[in-house]
């Protein structure tokens, strides 16, 4: 598989874990199996941040280049905001639909 495929691909499935570890937790603390929802926001963004991370030290290629290595950080970091962002949106949809207002 080649380095941009998987790169993507595991940008993607980034932006899909944000909606389902919500909605899991919140079936979980909606049957009273476990109250986690105290605490689900930063442990979601724990997770999701360790896991970016993971994503960019095995994806994005490595360069001699130092400069080329901070461009490649810069365009990855502004790339994963923005898919947190739309996995945000992407979240409160799911959940508005699921739950209602």
């Amino acid at each position: 598989m080649k380095t941009a495929l998987r790169l993507v691909l595991n940008a993607f499935a980034w932006f899909l874990a944000m909606p389902a570890l919500f909605v899991s937790a919140a079936a979980l603390d909606h049957h009273r199996i476990v109250s986690i929802s105290k605490n689900i926001v930063p442990m979601t963004a724990a997770v999701l941040s360790l896991w970016a991370g993971v994503i960019y030290w095995r994806c994005v290629p490595s360069t001699s280049s130092g400069w080329r290595r901070a461009g490649y950080l810069a365009a990855f970091l502004a790339a994963m905001l923005l898919l947190g962002w739309a996995a945000m949106w992407a979240t409160f949809v799911v959940m508005l639909a699921i739950y209602g207002a």
